[in-house]
Protein backbone atom coordinates (compact mmCIF):
# COMPACT_ATOMS: atom_id res chain seq x y z
CA UNK A 1 0.00 0.00 0.00
CA UNK A 2 2.73 2.73 0.92
CA UNK A 3 4.39 1.50 -2.08
CA UNK A 4 1.32 2.46 -4.49
CA UNK A 5 0.88 5.37 -2.46
CA UNK A 6 4.37 6.75 -3.28
CA UNK A 7 4.42 6.12 -6.93
CA UNK A 8 1.02 8.32 -6.96
CA UNK A 9 3.04 11.25 -4.95
CA UNK A 10 5.84 10.85 -7.63
CA UNK A 11 3.30 11.01 -10.46
CA UNK A 12 1.59 14.03 -8.86
CA UNK A 13 5.08 15.46 -8.80
CA UNK A 14 5.23 15.44 -12.17
CA UNK A 15 1.81 16.90 -13.21
CA UNK A 16 0.95 20.40 -14.34
CA UNK A 17 -0.87 22.99 -12.09
CA UNK A 18 -3.73 24.52 -12.67
CA UNK A 19 -1.62 28.28 -13.27
CA UNK A 20 1.29 26.34 -15.19
CA UNK A 21 -1.09 25.60 -17.73
CA UNK A 22 -2.67 29.28 -18.18
CA UNK A 23 0.64 30.47 -18.14
CA UNK A 24 1.29 28.22 -21.17
CA UNK A 25 -1.71 29.15 -23.36
CA UNK A 26 -1.54 32.96 -23.09
CA UNK A 27 1.90 32.44 -24.12
CA UNK A 28 0.49 30.15 -27.16
CA UNK A 29 -2.18 32.85 -27.59
CA UNK A 30 0.65 35.73 -27.60
CA UNK A 31 2.77 33.47 -30.60
CA UNK A 32 -0.47 32.75 -32.37
CA UNK A 33 -1.43 36.25 -32.72
CA UNK A 34 1.81 37.37 -33.84
CA UNK A 35 2.05 34.85 -36.32
CA UNK A 36 -1.59 34.64 -37.38
CA UNK A 37 -1.26 38.03 -39.80
CA UNK A 38 2.06 36.89 -41.54
CA UNK A 39 0.84 33.39 -41.82
CA UNK A 40 -2.97 34.97 -43.67
CA UNK A 41 -0.82 36.78 -45.98
CA UNK A 42 1.33 33.65 -47.06
CA UNK A 43 -1.95 31.98 -47.46
CA UNK A 44 -3.49 34.92 -49.53
CA UNK A 45 0.31 35.08 -51.82
CA UNK A 46 -0.09 31.51 -52.51
CA UNK A 47 -3.72 31.64 -53.52
CA UNK A 48 -2.64 34.34 -55.66
CA UNK A 49 0.52 33.03 -57.42
CA UNK A 50 -1.55 29.60 -58.26
CA UNK A 51 -4.37 31.38 -59.99
CA UNK A 52 -1.38 33.45 -62.04
CA UNK A 53 0.48 30.82 -63.14
CA UNK A 54 -2.85 29.13 -64.44
CA UNK A 55 -4.04 32.53 -66.28
CA UNK A 56 -0.08 33.02 -67.78
CA UNK A 57 -0.18 28.75 -68.45
CA UNK A 58 -3.44 29.20 -70.24
CA UNK A 59 -2.38 32.05 -72.37
CA UNK A 60 0.49 29.92 -73.46
CA UNK A 61 -1.34 27.41 -74.65
CA UNK A 62 -3.88 29.70 -76.26
CA UNK A 63 -0.26 30.87 -78.37
CA UNK A 64 0.68 27.11 -78.66
CA UNK A 65 -2.70 26.06 -80.31
CA UNK A 66 -2.73 28.99 -82.96
CA UNK A 67 0.92 27.96 -83.95
CA UNK A 68 -0.14 24.60 -83.88
CA UNK A 69 -3.06 24.98 -86.72
CA UNK A 70 -2.30 27.95 -88.25
CA UNK A 71 -5.29 29.93 -87.05
CA UNK A 72 -6.39 32.56 -85.32
CA UNK A 73 -7.20 31.97 -81.77
CA UNK A 74 -9.28 34.31 -79.48
CA UNK A 75 -8.93 34.72 -75.88
CA UNK A 76 -11.80 36.04 -74.06
CA UNK A 77 -12.15 37.19 -69.92
CA UNK A 78 -15.40 37.07 -68.59
CA UNK A 79 -17.08 39.88 -66.38
CA UNK A 80 -18.95 37.87 -63.78
CA UNK A 81 -20.22 37.62 -60.21
CA UNK A 82 -19.10 34.43 -58.56
CA UNK A 83 -22.27 33.57 -56.15
CA UNK A 84 -20.96 30.36 -55.11
CA UNK A 85 -18.08 32.24 -53.29
CA UNK A 86 -20.52 34.86 -51.97
CA UNK A 87 -18.57 37.28 -54.21
CA UNK A 88 -21.90 38.91 -56.28
CA UNK A 89 -19.95 41.91 -57.73
CA UNK A 90 -18.56 41.44 -61.52
CA UNK A 91 -15.31 41.27 -61.91
CA UNK A 92 -12.79 39.39 -64.42
CA UNK A 93 -13.56 36.16 -62.75
CA UNK A 94 -13.39 33.33 -66.05
CA UNK A 95 -11.09 32.82 -69.36
CA UNK A 96 -11.80 31.08 -72.58
CA UNK A 97 -10.24 30.89 -75.99
CA UNK A 98 -11.74 30.17 -79.32
CA UNK A 99 -11.33 29.00 -82.22
CA UNK A 100 -12.94 28.91 -86.06
CA UNK A 101 -14.64 25.71 -86.95
CA UNK A 102 -15.42 24.06 -90.58
CA UNK A 103 -18.53 26.86 -90.65
CA UNK A 104 -16.26 29.84 -90.57
CA UNK A 105 -17.96 30.38 -86.62
CA UNK A 106 -15.85 31.10 -83.36
CA UNK A 107 -16.43 27.53 -81.13
CA UNK A 108 -14.66 26.99 -78.13
CA UNK A 109 -11.54 25.72 -78.39
CA UNK A 110 -11.16 25.12 -74.74
CA UNK A 111 -13.27 24.45 -71.11
CA UNK A 112 -14.23 27.79 -69.84
CA UNK A 113 -12.34 27.83 -66.62
CA UNK A 114 -12.81 30.25 -63.66
CA UNK A 115 -10.88 32.20 -61.31
CA UNK A 116 -10.82 30.92 -57.57
CA UNK A 117 -12.21 33.64 -55.36
CA UNK A 118 -11.50 35.97 -53.81
CA UNK A 119 -8.80 36.77 -56.87
CA UNK A 120 -9.61 38.20 -60.12
CA UNK A 121 -7.89 40.42 -62.50
CA UNK A 122 -8.56 44.04 -61.66
CA UNK A 123 -9.95 46.26 -65.04
CA UNK A 124 -8.12 49.19 -63.68
CA UNK A 125 -6.63 50.88 -66.46
CA UNK A 126 -3.11 51.08 -64.93
CA UNK A 127 -2.98 47.93 -63.98
CA UNK A 128 -4.62 45.74 -66.93
CA UNK A 129 -3.99 47.80 -70.12
CA UNK A 130 -5.47 44.31 -71.78
CA UNK A 131 -8.64 44.73 -70.69
CA UNK A 132 -8.94 48.29 -71.60
CA UNK A 133 -10.27 48.91 -75.28
CA UNK A 134 -9.76 52.60 -74.42
CA UNK A 135 -5.49 52.25 -74.75
CA UNK A 136 -5.78 50.86 -78.19
CA UNK A 137 -5.55 54.32 -79.67
CA UNK A 138 -3.92 53.19 -83.13
CA UNK A 139 -6.78 54.16 -85.36
CA UNK A 140 -4.67 54.01 -88.47
CA UNK A 141 -3.50 50.58 -86.93
CA UNK A 142 -7.67 49.43 -86.75
CA UNK A 143 -8.14 49.88 -90.37
CA UNK A 144 -5.65 46.75 -90.90
CA UNK A 145 -7.58 44.98 -88.30
CA UNK A 146 -5.64 46.18 -85.31
CA UNK A 147 -8.81 45.98 -83.30
CA UNK A 148 -7.88 44.87 -80.28
CA UNK A 149 -8.94 44.88 -76.67
CA UNK A 150 -12.42 44.02 -78.42
CA UNK A 151 -15.70 43.84 -76.00
CA UNK A 152 -18.34 41.60 -76.65
CA UNK A 153 -21.07 39.36 -75.13
CA UNK A 154 -20.88 35.61 -73.99
CA UNK A 155 -22.89 32.91 -73.19
CA UNK A 156 -21.31 31.36 -69.89
CA UNK A 157 -23.24 28.33 -67.60
CA UNK A 158 -23.39 29.67 -63.73
CA UNK A 159 -24.30 27.96 -60.97
CA UNK A 160 -24.81 24.42 -62.95
CA UNK A 161 -27.71 25.57 -64.58
CA UNK A 162 -29.36 24.11 -68.00
CA UNK A 163 -29.40 27.59 -69.50
CA UNK A 164 -26.84 30.15 -70.19
CA UNK A 165 -26.47 34.16 -69.35
CA UNK A 166 -24.78 36.29 -71.58
CA UNK A 167 -21.82 38.11 -69.79
CA UNK A 168 -19.30 40.62 -70.95
CA UNK A 169 -16.09 39.78 -72.14
CA UNK A 170 -12.76 41.91 -73.40
CA UNK A 171 -10.71 39.27 -76.09
CA UNK A 172 -7.97 39.62 -78.31
CA UNK A 173 -6.35 36.88 -80.45
CA UNK A 174 -3.45 35.18 -81.08
CA UNK A 175 -1.99 35.14 -85.26
CA UNK A 176 -0.88 32.11 -86.41
CA UNK A 177 2.52 32.79 -86.42
CA UNK A 178 2.14 33.39 -82.43
CA UNK A 179 1.88 37.28 -83.12
CA UNK A 180 -1.62 38.64 -81.64
CA UNK A 181 -3.70 41.21 -82.97
CA UNK A 182 -2.79 44.09 -80.46
CA UNK A 183 -0.85 47.14 -81.65
CA UNK A 184 2.12 48.75 -80.13
CA UNK A 185 0.68 50.90 -77.07
CA UNK A 186 3.36 54.09 -77.93
CA UNK A 187 2.04 56.98 -75.89
CA UNK A 188 2.79 59.72 -73.47
CA UNK A 189 0.17 59.33 -71.25
CA UNK A 190 0.98 58.35 -67.63
CA UNK A 191 -1.74 55.83 -67.91
CA UNK A 192 -0.33 53.55 -70.93
CA UNK A 193 3.34 54.28 -69.80
CA UNK A 194 5.46 50.74 -70.72
CA UNK A 195 6.04 50.97 -74.25
CA UNK A 196 4.57 48.09 -76.72
CA UNK A 197 3.90 45.78 -73.82
CA UNK A 198 0.58 44.91 -72.80
CA UNK A 199 -0.36 43.52 -69.18
CA UNK A 200 -3.23 42.03 -67.16
CA UNK A 201 -3.06 42.24 -63.29
CA UNK A 202 -4.79 39.76 -60.84
CA UNK A 203 -5.40 40.51 -57.56
CA UNK A 204 -6.89 39.61 -53.98
CA UNK A 205 -10.59 40.45 -53.30
CA UNK A 206 -11.07 43.25 -50.86
CA UNK A 207 -10.38 46.10 -52.44
CA UNK A 208 -7.15 46.25 -53.11
CA UNK A 209 -6.58 46.14 -56.91
CA UNK A 210 -8.15 49.64 -57.12
CA UNK A 211 -4.87 51.21 -57.90
CA UNK A 212 -3.15 52.99 -55.36
CA UNK A 213 -2.24 51.01 -52.08
CA UNK A 214 -1.62 48.09 -53.88
CA UNK A 215 0.34 46.01 -52.17
CA UNK A 216 0.09 41.79 -53.57
CA UNK A 217 -0.44 41.55 -57.12
CA UNK A 218 0.57 38.97 -60.10
CA UNK A 219 0.94 40.83 -63.16
CA UNK A 220 1.46 39.08 -66.76
CA UNK A 221 2.67 40.69 -69.63
CA UNK A 222 2.59 40.21 -73.06
CA UNK A 223 4.45 41.59 -75.85
CA UNK A 224 2.05 42.21 -78.87
CA UNK A 225 4.39 41.25 -81.79
CA UNK A 226 5.90 38.09 -80.74
CA UNK A 227 3.54 36.69 -78.16
CA UNK A 228 6.06 36.28 -75.17
CA UNK A 229 4.68 36.16 -71.88
CA UNK A 230 6.45 37.82 -68.55
CA UNK A 231 5.66 37.52 -64.81
CA UNK A 232 6.04 40.71 -62.17
CA UNK A 233 5.49 39.66 -58.67
CA UNK A 234 6.29 42.62 -55.72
Amino acid sequence: MNRKRSILIKQLKWAFSLIEMLIVLTVLGVLFAVAAPNLFTLLQATSLSSEGNLVRNFLTQAQQLALSRNTDVEVRFFRMSDPSAADLEDEFRAFQFFQYDQRGQLSPASKFFRIKSPVYISDDPKLSTLLDPAANSDKEGKRYGYLSPSVGKGEVFVGGEDKGVSVPFVSFRFRADGSTDLPGRSRSSDVYQGGDTWFLTLVQGGGDGQGGGLTNYYTIQLDPFTGRLGVFRP
